[in-house]
């Protein structure tokens, strides 16, 4: 999907309608022997280093993977788009279709945790997240909080070390992680905000990682499966779950800077609402 630059915080709300328009219109139509899953855009790496294995759980099926921003992908499920499985980056999203009862009772479970970065191109000479104030940094890529949780969690982070208000103007809002780290990689921005995981893909070598933040900072980043309601594949979908909580999964996570959680759950723990927000 083409890159597109959205800069002014007026330009939100278009750019999240034209955004899911658009995914619609890139998605390919999904077969009787197809298994779709939607997947944060930070995961799509790791997943095609997947992909021989998932179709080796599923003989005769085709697994096809349509990546965004969490929050345009939940947009998706809840308008009715085909797709089996949901791969979030943060419960939020989960969560809102769990209230519409989109997603199988009980399927959904936190399976990877994540950290927070800030990266500079690989030129530049920042030190640190409080040189964001210089004057010297025009812009900072993040991504736009409403659907990408890595934005979410920047917000979250930015207010809780009390920059967010001095840094809210320097702002280039992106669809997506990844976006972000083009942004960064071009040199269009002086810094951005990715998870650790990003550093892992072909674009991620090309830029210099700064500072992790602080995980006291921002709520827990936890990624979340479900299976979706509406799928007729259910048995399926939860075979493919159970892939991405096996030994064999965790070494191709781990390989792609994520870190798989060690301990089940039936179900997803809620966030407390006393987190930092």
């Amino acid at each position: 999907m083409p890159a597109m630059k959205i800069s002014l915080l007026s330009n939100r709300s278009s750019f999240l309608s034209f955004g899911l328009a658009l995914s619609f219109a890139f998605a390919p139509l999904a077969k009787a022997e197809d298994l779709t899953i939607a997947a944060a855009a930070s995961l799509q790496d790791a997943l095609a280093d997947m992909k021989a294995d998932l179709e080796r759980e599923l003989p005769g099926t085709t697994v096809r993977v349509t990546a965004g921003a969490s929050g345009t992908l939940q947009q998706q499920i809840a308008q009715g788009a085909p797709i089996d499985i949901f791969l979030s980056a943060a419960n939020r999203p989960i969560e809102e279709l769990e209230k519409l009862k989109q997603l199988s009772p009980g399927s959904a479970k936190q399976f990877l945790a994540g950290e927070l970065v800030l990266i500079a191109p690989k030129a530049s000479r920042l030190k640190s997240l409080n040189e964001l104030n210089s004057a010297s940094v025009k812009r900072v890529a993040i991504g736009e909080p409403r659907s990408v949780p890595a934005g979410d969690y920047a917000l979250q982070a930015l207010t809780s070390l009390k920059l967010e208000t001095a840094l809210t103007p320097k702002f280039l809002y992106a669809k997506d992680v990844r976006q972000v780290l083009s942004y960064v990689e071009r040199g269009e921005v002086e810094a951005g905000f990715v998870y650790k995981s990003d550093l892992e893909s072909v674009a991620g070598k090309s830029v210099r990682l700064v500072e992790t933040l602080p995980a006291s900072s921002h709520k827990p980043i936890r990624y979340t499966m479900a299976v979706v309601a509406a799928s007729k594949k259910q048995e399926s979908a939860k075979k493919i779950l159970n892939y991405f909580e096996s030994q064999k999964a965790a070494v191709i996570w781990t390989k792609f800077g994520f870190n798989p959680l060690t301990e089940k759950s039936a179900s997803v723990e809620k966030e407390k609402s006393s987190a930092p927000k």
